[in-house]
């Protein structure tokens, strides 16, 4: 009788398990639950963390090898947001619009940085050129247009010349009617992600090619931003009901506004700081000095401002083929997500960093977390689990738990991430969700998934693969790296910088341009700390004289 009832209370307690995750499959695979009834991840699920790099491997290796369009010869990322599998073991591209920012800007901090970084592979360079260069020569504005060169946002599929969407001029159907840009139309949060991407490849390459499209970019934003009714050094946004300092949609030629509001500023001051932060490198002129520090200036005051997100929660303004919102009332998740990570890398903007990101993460999560499960819907305008917003919420509480320590944070990002984990196929196929029925976006599945699992390997290095030396994270953009059996070399664009490793041992030497640093109990402006994991260790260096390093073993 004792057998039988503890048999029953063992179907019972594993049927429970069962139940506490809304799907019993996801891509084509089985849920995998711990003893407790909580998600693991698709691959590697007993080891914490293990199972990420393999998910993203998997991803490089398909993009790297990305079918052509059989029209242009272009890989289907040139020319299309998305595809389909052809039933044949082949692919084709989607007739929805394309986003070529999303994903060309993307594959700068995906794979130029954060793959480069961790694996040595230098095939990813040519990959990201290609992109850019792309986007500079068949998707940028004319010089003598209001807004003059800068990015498209948005294509029709399959052009290989980037224009805006023209797909939405006159629509023909409900689900088509007001949505997307519209011929000749921007977006201009997107001018400050691709200038990003355009400043961080010049970083990485010295081509000053990109340096100039980066600066065209943030040009254009000193130029259209918005100061408020009253003139002069007071801002006054109360004068202009629920505004912005730029307008979301705009016509490239002439300026008219067609979407006047969006949050997503975050992208667009990165590029301002990030030019003012090596203005003396690229001798930056005193005019465009004043003008991006203005800039920035009106941004952040915004920002936190009876208008601003901040304190309204109005998120909204981000994607290019959601419906036309002159009212606000769509609410995204990645705006609020990617201010966090920038207040986490730039903490002395916010004296109050430790209830404003805490603050944002969980209005994330009480927003746009899906019942049952361990995902984050994309917006409200499309509530869908994504495994990219996903991952991308599981990447801010990854970073939030390293400056913390509070473990809360640690469980979330390894549950999101173990959702995330499910949506990348044995072959490199990445699902945008697990019940998207098999569509695949170059920016969900690839651009902007890869580098949040590789933000939190970096935050949190126990979850990167034991026994393996990698690069994981470095505050400067590295310009080469090479791994060798009993050593790694790298360069950073800056002289002072910091670089965290996950190692398979510790080093006997660490030099910085060939003078040996000593070993430390904390960081300090030059030096590096060694911790100890169960196999090998997290090793991590800071220096300040110099920008060629090197790890002996």
């Amino acid at each position: 009788m004792k057998k039988i009832f503890l048999f029953l209370f063992f179907i019972i307690c594993f049927k429970t398990n069962q139940a506490q995750y809304k799907v019993d499959t996801m891509c084509g695979v089985k849920v995998k639950l711990d003893k407790s009834g909580k998600l693991l991840s698709r691959y590697k699920p007993n080891i914490p963390g293990g199972g990420y790099i393999t998910g993203v491997k998997l991803a490089v290796d398909f993009w790297k090898s990305c079918p052509n369009n059989p029209v242009n010869n272009l890989p289907l990322y040139i020319t299309h947001c998305s595809m389909y599998r052809d039933g044949k073991g082949g692919y084709y591209g989607s007739t929805w619009p394309h986003n070529p920012v999303c994903v060309n800007a993307g594959m700068v901090q995906s794979l130029a940085i954060d793959w480069l970084n961790y694996s040595g592979d230098t095939t990813v360079i040519s990959l990201t050129r290609k992109g850019l260069d792309h986007q500079i020569d068949n998707g940028t504005t004319p010089s003598n247009w209001d807004w003059a060169n800068v990015p498209y946002a948005s294509s029709d599929a399959g052009d290989a010349v980037y224009k805006g969407s023209s797909k939405f001029d006159a629509a023909t159907t409900d689900e088509d009617m007001g949505r997307g840009d519209g011929s000749y139309s921007l977006e201009v949060d997107k001018i400050g992600e691709m200038g990003m991407g355009y400043l961080k490849f010049y970083e990485i390459t010295n081509e000053k090619k990109y340096l100039l499209a980066a600066i065209n970019c943030a040009d254009a934003l000193a130029k259209h931003v918005r100061i408020g009714t009253n003139i002069g050094n007071v801002l006054n946004w109360k004068t202009l009901a629920i505004t912005s300092p730029w307008p979301f949609r705009v016509k490239a030629q002439t300026g008219e506004v067609q979407e006047a509001y969006t949050s997503h500023v975050i992208e667009n001051l990165r590029l301002m700081d990030e030019l003012l932060r090596i203005k003396a490198k690229i001798n930056l002129s005193v005019a465009k000095v004043n003008e991006y520090q203005k800039t920035a200036k009106i941004v952040t005051e915004w920002l936190y401002s009876v208008e601003g997100p901040v304190k309204t929660s109005i998120w909204k303004g981000y994607f290019e083929d959601i419906r036309w919102d002159p009212i606000n009332l769509n609410r995204v998740n990645n705006s609020p997500m990617e201010f966090a990570r920038f207040l986490i890398k730039n903490p002395a903007i916010d004296r109050n960093i430790n209830t404003t990101v805490p603050a944002l993460i969980w209005w994330v999560k009480n927003t746009f977390g899906e019942p049952g499960m361990n995902a984050i819907n994309e917006q409200t305008g499309c509530y869908q689990p994504m495994g990219s917003h996903t991952a991308r919420y599981a990447s801010i509480c990854a970073l939030w738990y390293e400056r913390t320590g509070d473990k809360w944070f640690k469980e979330e990002a390894y549950r999101h991430f173990n959702h995330a984990n499910y949506m990348v196929h044995p072959d490199g196929v990445v699902d945008v969700g697990h019940s998207w029925g098999g569509e695949v976006w170059f920016s969900d599945g690839y651009t902007d998934y890869i580098r949040h699992f590789m933000e939190g390997l970096a935050a949190i290095p126990e979850w990167a693969p034991a026994g393996e030396n990698h690069l994981l994270k470095s505050s400067s953009v590295v310009t080469k790296i090479k791994y060798q059996k009993n050593q790694i070399t790298y360069t950073t664009f800056d002289s002072t910088a910091a670089e965290v490793f996950r190692l398979a041992k510790k080093p006997v030497v660490v030099t910085v341009n060939n003078t040996i640093v000593k070993e430390g109990k904390t960081l300090t402006t030059q030096n590096y700390t060694w911790q100890p994991l169960t196999v090998g260790g997290v090793l991590k260096i800071n220096h300040s004289s110099g920008n060629n390093i090197k790890v002996v073993f």
